[in-house]
C-alpha cells in the first residue's frame, strides 16, 4: 500500500482485480476456504469458520487493490472526478 503512494503496484493491483473478477462463485468459495484454512493454522484467530476468514481476506485484498488503483489515478479533469465521486457515493 505504501508503494502505491509512489505510483508503484498498479499493474499488480489490476491483475489481482482481474483474477478475482474472473472467479465464478464456486471458485471464490473454494479460494476462501483454502485461504481461511491457511490463516487459521498460522494465526491466532477467533473461532470463525475458515470460509469466513478466507472471504474477509479476499475482500481485504480487493479493497487494497482498489485503493492502489485509486491512489494512482490523477484527476486532471474536474468533470471526471465529479462523475467518479457521484458513482462512488451512489453505491
Amino acid at each position: 500500500m505504501l508503494q502505491s503512494l509512489a505510483g508503484e503496484g498498479t499493474a499488480l493491483a489490476r491483475q489481482i482485480l482481474s483474477a478475482i473478477d474472473e472467479m465464478t462463485p464456486p471458485q471464490r468459495l473454494a479460494a476462501g476456504e483454502v485461504i481461511g484454512q491457511a490463516l487459521a493454522e498460522s494465526d491466532r484467530l477467533p473461532d470463525l469458520k475458515t470460509q469466513v476468514i478466507g472471504e474477509l481476506w479476499l475482500r481485504d485484498l480487493e479493497l487494497t487493490a482498489w485503493h492502489v488503483l485509486h491512489a494512482d489515478h490523477r484527476w486532471d479533469d474536474p468533470a471526471g472526478r465529479k462523475a467518479f465521486l457521484d458513482a462512488w457515493t451512489s453505491l
